[in-house]
């Protein structure tokens, strides 16, 4: 774990007991940074992603003509954004007795030069959809915020390295996102202090949002984007589910969460999963929170984050039962 000098951990303790009483007496201006980042991502971009993403290309099943036209528009997107750090990881996953071959998708956000903390995040979602639907919802509106907050964050200074991350073969058993983990390094996994997780955050017809930790106990990237939804938004409770791809990160003790939308809609994994169901709203209200969140670890202006402890500005928030 990287050590913290004293002065830092004063600085996070003095965070701690100073920026609610800020916030409320400054009428507001806890949202400056917040909104270096919230202002500048938009909707319509989101929706346009998953637009592309359901209708131009649609079914994206993992190891189809379809996957691999989503790997390349994703390639392309992240690029004109202007990262030179892209790379496409190829993976075999087994299916009913066969191994057809599936990809990941990473963009590296580097950290300024002479500001790095020498920490890392990781923003995922799954690229893939069910084979027999378009899955605007599961996931081309995780994929499309993802994209998004490449693109927000490509030209934003931070001391933090963001990697985005589309997995693949999320629908076959988390493939993407297993082979993913199971290839960092000692160095990286402790480097890596948050690991958000957007799967299904677009439906109009899906329940309010919620944040799911592998083990149902809170951590740092629940404290968080608790604490960025009351900025921003509303305050976001926590709950207990697996089933995404928060997972092998979490087993690797990461502090992971998913952030979905519960209880899910009616056409969830079917072929009426489509762009007419979508709100751009919603679309617009996650990123917000994903990206307040990740700011709060990634600018210049903050120390970093121990790994083992709970995010520098405190918020009260409550478990709420699970419904999908």
């Amino acid at each position: 774990m990287k050590n913290i000098k004293s002065t830092s951990l004063f600085f996070i303790l003095l965070m701690i007991v100073a920026s609610p009483i800020l916030a409320a007496s400054s009428g507001g201006s806890g949202h400056a940074f917040d909104n270096k980042i919230i202002k500048r991502i938009s909707a319509e971009n989101i929706y346009q992603h998953v637009a592309y993403l359901s209708e131009e290309i649609g079914p994206r099943g993992a190891g189809t003509e379809g996957e691999l036209a989503t790997v390349e528009y994703l390639v392309d997107q992240f690029e004109s954004f202007g990262y030179e750090d892209v790379n496409v990881y190829e993976f075999t996953f087994t299916y009913r007795g066969s191994d057809v071959t599936a990809y990941n998708v990473e963009a590296v956000k580097k950290p300024m030069k002479n500001h790095n903390t020498g920490q890392q995040i990781i923003i995922g979602s799954h690229h893939d959809s069910v084979p027999h639907g378009p899955g605007a919802n599961d996931d081309a509106s995780g994929t499309g915020a993802l994209l998004e907050l490449a693109r927000v964050y490509a030209n934003t200074p931070t001391d933090t390295t963001i990697k985005f991350v589309a997995f693949g073969a999320e629908e076959y058993g988390l493939w993407g996102s297993r082979k993913y983990a199971e290839a960092m390094t000692a160095d990286e996994i402790e480097r890596t202090v948050a690991m958000f997780q957007l799967d299904m955050v677009g439906s109009a017809d899906a329940g309010d949002l919620v944040m799911f930790t592998a083990d149902g106990k809170k951590n740092a990237v629940t404290d968080l984007g608790a604490a960025a939804g009351s900025r921003v938004s509303e305050l976001i409770p926590y709950s207990e589910l697996g089933r995404s791809d928060h997972v092998p990160f979490h087993n690797l003790g990461i502090p992971a969460a998913l952030f979905i939308h519960t209880p899910l809609e009616p056409w969830y994994h079917t072929e009426d999963d489509v762009l007419a169901h979508i709100s751009k709203e919603k679309l617009k209200d996650v990123a917000n929170i994903i990206g307040a969140a990740t700011f709060q670890i990634a600018r210049k202006d903050t120390p970093a984050l121990e790994r083992s402890r709970v995010a520098p500005v405190p918020v009260d928030y409550y478990y709420e039962e699970p419904e999908l």
